[in-house]
Formats: C-alpha cells, sequence, structure tokens
C-alpha cells in the first residue's frame, strides 16, 4: 500500500488520460508562458543588451549635515562628500550609509543641503587613473591599488567595479573608495598598465573587411567567401 502511494502518476496516452500528468503539463506550459511573456517585455525596452556591457558610472558631490537642535548656539557641521553612482538615488543612498558609519549621523537625523553632478570635459587623450579602494570579501576587509586607462574618471571607475566582480566576487555595496588620481607616467606600478607607456606599440588588424567604393557595388550574397586575415604573398627567388 505505501508503494502504491508513492508511485509516479501515470502517464497520458493516446486512449487514456491521466489527470495527474495533465496538471503536471498545464504546470510546465504555464512556466513556459510566463518566461516567454518576461522575455518580450525584456526585448521590448529601450535599452539594448550591448549597453548593458559596461557599468555605468557617475560622479556627484553631496553635501549635507546633521539637523540643527532648537536651543543650540552651535551649528552643526557641514560635511561634503564624492560618491560614484549610476544615478542620484544610490548616491544619496551611499552619502547617508557612509555619514552613518563615519558621524554617526542618520538619514531621519540630517539633512542633504546640496547634491551635483559633476560632468568632466570631454577628452580623447588616454590618461591612466590610480585608485585607492577598499573592499570587503567574505573573509573581512581588504586594501587595494588599482591603475586603469581611460579617457576619463567615471569611465575608469566603470572599468574597476567590473574587474572587482569579475576577480574577487565583490559586490559594489561593499567597495569604498579612498582617493583618486591621475598617474604621470613615470610613476606607474602596474606592468598591464606599464606596456603602454611604450612608443613602439602596435595593434594589428586582425579582422580586415574590403569594402566596396560605391554603393552600387555592394552585394548581400557572394559565391566566394570573404578572406577575413592578411595573406602574404611568399614568391620562390
Amino acid at each position: 500500500f505505501f508503494f502504491l502511494m508513492i508511485r509516479r502518476p501515470p502517464r497520458s496516452t493516446q486512449g487514456v488520460s491521466s489527470a495527474a500528468s495533465d496538471v503536471y503539463k498545464r504546470q510546465v506550459s504555464t512556466q513556459s508562458t510566463w518566461d516567454f511573456q518576461w522575455c518580450q517585455r525584456r526585448s521590448m525596452g529601450k535599452e539594448s543588451k550591448s549597453q548593458f556591457s559596461l557599468k555605468k558610472v557617475k560622479q556627484y558631490i553631496l553635501v549635507g549635515r546633521a539637523k540643527p537642535v532648537a536651543g543650540q548656539k552651535e551649528e552643526p557641521k557641514v560635511y561634503r562628500m564624492r560618491v560614484f553612482a549610476p544615478n542620484t538615488v544610490i548616491a544619496k543612498s551611499k552619502f547617508w550609509t557612509l555619514m552613518r558609519k563615519q558621524k554617526k549621523i542618520k538619514h531621519t537625523g540630517g539633512e542633504l543641503i546640496a547634491i551635483h553632478e559633476v560632468i568632466e570635459n570631454p577628452s580623447k587623450s588616454v590618461k591612466v587613473y590610480g585608485i585607492v579602494l577598499r573592499y570587503q570579501s567574505r573573509t573581512g576587509y581588504h586594501n587595494m591599488y588599482k591603475e586603469y586607462r581611460d579617457t576619463n574618471i567615471c569611465g575608469a571607475m566603470s572599468q574597476m567595479y567590473m574587474d572587482m566582480a569579475g576577480r574577487h566576487r565583490a559586490r559594489e555595496e561593499t567597495i569604498h573608495i579612498v582617493r583618486t588620481c591621475v598617474v604621470p607616467e613615470s610613476k606607474i606600478k602596474r606592468a598591464e598598465t606599464k606596456s603602454f607607456t611604450n612608443g613602439n606599440v602596435k595593434f594589428p588588424l586582425l579582422n580586415r573587411i574590403s569594402r566596396p567604393p560605391i554603393k552600387k557595388f555592394k552585394a548581400f550574397a557572394r559565391a566566394k567567401r570573404p578572406t577575413l586575415f592578411l595573406q602574404q604573398n611568399n614568391s620562390d627567388s
């Protein structure tokens, strides 16, 4: 009797239909329908998948203090903080988190005076940014120094967050930025960054595609497969 209770439900065939098997099939089909609808909603979004390849980070300056108390003569100190975050909501959250840990000022007992986004001038020159950070892992707190090549500080911070997530499994909320600076060429420490300081650095074109000079010569289908690598003619002397 116990064996009959735990056995699997019978399967439906062309001649006989099992109620338990039909219920299981309906559950599977419903789950697949939900998955399809979720994927369809994601595909209808404005942002494409390629835009999520790099974390977008902005630089904010926040100014805040504790709320003044009635009858207190001295005004509370004003604190200014630079925060890297994707939007203003997360920037405020980081600000009050650090204020609570360092100055014992909570969001309920403080006030935010100003918040500004720092927009750098567009530059096409690549600089080396040094980042001193402290992050929390599963075993404890660790100090670290990183170097990244980018045209602005926000791009370097984006690389840092992606690198820390991939190499050390560090989440964004566990990473605290201590200091950032532009590193001159003579003081670069990391070998990966130092390899780009040589003036004879060359980048080979491994995927060279020949394009037609005029639009009328453009063809959507060809009988010959295109050659995507460089060929060298070795003539016998």
